[in-house]
């Protein structure tokens, strides 16, 4: 699975909705620049994105958990990989 900013799944079982947000870390106007121009020079994703960050295999450890409806270890899991997530009922 492709890392990204925003993961969203829909757990029917239990009625649920599992979020995974990256961490946007406040950035100063230098530090984004000098990422985008990183990226513009070298190809590839952005330093500091989920792309350049998080581990694709690990990812997919992570989404297997909550196919296997084990919410707690995939919410630790997606934590650990850097991400942001909640938990709640559809709106």
């Amino acid at each position: 699975m492709t890392p990204r900013s925003d993961h969203r799944f829909f757990l029917p079982r239990h009625g649920l909705v599992f979020e995974a947000s990256w961490r946007r870390p406040a950035r100063t106007v230098r530090s984004w620049v000098r990422a985008h121009l990183h990226a513009l020079a070298f190809g590839g994703p952005i330093p500091g994105s989920p792309e350049h960050d998080v581990d694709p295999v690990a990812l997919t450890a992570a989404v297997e958990l909550l196919e296997e409806q084990d919410i707690d270890a995939a919410a630790m899991a997606f934590t650990d990989l850097g991400y942001v997530v909640q938990v709640h009922a559809p709106r």
